[in-house]
């Protein structure tokens, strides 16, 4: 089966997976909902967030919990408004003091430059 043609990274693209990262790794839940779209919808493994105030609250909620988080942004690839991406991830629970690690695939589409949808699939199992 062929795939269907990629072209280059936008630059406009590129940034804004690049603002994820770093507005993850410094606890910015303002600069993360910066990116989204008002009816975005956000997915994670268990979890379903609707529009930017409940990614917002989920973002606080994580950094309640977690600290010293990293990003490392592996490959992004799109097609027109749709793209995926993959990032290695870590972070410190600040109650064990534990340190988790993770792969990344995320499946994202845009619309008028923002987020419409953003679905992560998390591999725990390095």
């Amino acid at each position: 089966m062929a795939l269907p043609d990629t072209e280059a990274v936008q630059p406009s693209v590129q940034q804004l997976v690049e603002r994820q990262a770093k507005a993850w790794e410094t606890a910015d839940s303002d600069k993360i909902i910066a990116d989204f779209a008002e009816d975005s919808l956000f997915v994670v493994p268990g979890s379903t967030f609707r529009g930017k105030q409940e990614i917002k609250d989920a973002a606080k909620k994580y950094f309640a919990e977690f600290t010293d988080t990293k990003v490392t942004i592996k490959r992004i690839i799109t097609n027109k408004n749709k793209g995926a991406g993959e990032w290695s991830w870590s972070d410190k629970n600040k109650k064990s003091g534990e340190i988790s690690q993770a792969e990344d695939a995320i499946i994202f589409e845009l619309e008028a430059g923002k987020i419409k949808y953003w679905r992560e699939y998390i591999d725990t199992q390095l």
